[in-house]
């Protein structure tokens, strides 16, 4: 296994990356934050086969640029059931990627969902919509920075109408203030 950092490669074997990832666990236990690592697509496979993290039930993968492989390994993850947050953010996981977390059996339970700034499009939107209503324990997804068009933008909408999904944000104002469906803020907060 190779991660890199900003300086220098790092080369690790299986029980130097397990325990790297177990030094990123919360005291709980319960959260696995790996936001920033830089561990690219080989660390989301790595990752994804550890078998301590069937206990997590929220995964920080942010800026780790894992790629459509990346979102893919993580996406058919036996051990990643019990989700219930998944933070992919700025990772490329392109509309490839979003296709493989869309029709993944084993992210059903998540009710947090964090795609932003991945480059994905329309295609990918349309097939998130597609099995959106599959995932009926989310509540609020992320989808921000993204290469959405308005059609995209209009199938999530669409979506979402049929769902529990309570924050859909799509464009880059969105989330400073979140309303739920029919609630008003007080104070124009």
């Amino acid at each position: 296994m190779t991660y890199f950092s900003a300086e220098q490669p790092k080369f690790m074997s299986k029980s130097e990356s397990d325990k790297l990832f177990q030094a990123q666990l919360s005291k709980d236990g319960k959260t696995l934050d790996l936001t920033a690592m830089h561990l690219e697509e080989m660390g989301a496979k790595d990752v994804s086969n550890c078998e301590f993290i069937a206990e997590i039930n929220s995964l920080e993968f942010g800026n780790n640029l894992c790629g459509s492989k990346g979102a893919r390994h993580i996406a058919k993850s036996k051990y990643l059931t019990n989700l219930t947050s998944l933070n992919l953010f700025y990772n490329r996981i392109l509309d490839e990627g979003c296709k493989h977390i869309a029709v993944s059996d084993n992210l059903i339970s998540v009710k947090n969902l964090n795609l932003s700034d991945n480059e994905i499009g329309d295609e990918g939107a349309f097939m998130l919509a597609k099995f959106l209503p599959l995932f009926t324990n989310l509540v609020r997804l992320d989808l921000r920075y993204n290469r959405l068009k308005e059609d995209g933008k209009a199938a999530m909408r669409e979506a979402q109408k049929v769902m529990s999904l309570k924050h859909l944000l799509l464009d880059k104002d969105e989330g400073y203030g979140i309303e739920e469906k029919g609630s008003r803020t007080r104070g124009g907060y």
